[in-house]
């Protein structure tokens, strides 16, 4: 969880702006928008798997607005992964945000996630998602003054 000194709509617009993602989210090289509705998008991500190779992610996209962004695998490397951004309003035009995930795999991919989790690589990385959306947002709410 964090603190992020903008607006809910502010944080909002930069988590909703799926072209950028390649910009600010490091591991990330490449976002190809497939198909976006109002509420959802799909996506082919070409990132990095935790330094050890780079895949490539069908991921889904579900919009919640000004409240919850989920971030959901559909084909890749898991056998299950789920992501979320969850906004709060705060009553001084701050905005609060949780940040989770759930992982499920098996195999060889089961044991290398599972020494990722042990030795914090995992939480290193959801650290530094946060650390970026709040970087973003900050900064779309200062040119937005």
């Amino acid at each position: 969880m964090t603190t992020i000194n903008a607006t809910v709509e502010h944080v909002y617009a930069v988590l909703t702006d799926l072209q950028r993602y390649p910009k600010f989210f490091r591991y990330m090289h490449d976002l190809k928008l497939i198909e976006q509705r109002d509420h959802t998008a799909l996506a082919e991500i070409t990132e990095d798997l935790f330094g050890m190779k780079t895949i490539k992610v069908l991921t889904k996209f579900t919009f919640e607005p000004l409240r919850k962004v989920v971030i959901e695998q559909v084909d890749g490397p898991f056998d299950k992964a789920l992501g979320w951004f969850e906004l709060e309003k705060q009553n001084d035009g701050k905005t609060k945000v949780i940040h989770g995930a759930e992982i499920s795999v098996g195999g060889l991919w089961g044991k290398i996630g599972l020494m990722l989790l042990v030795n914090g690589v995992a939480r290193a990385r959801m650290t530094e998602e946060l650390k970026a959306v709040k970087k973003e947002a900050e900064k779309l709410a200062e040119v937005l003054r």
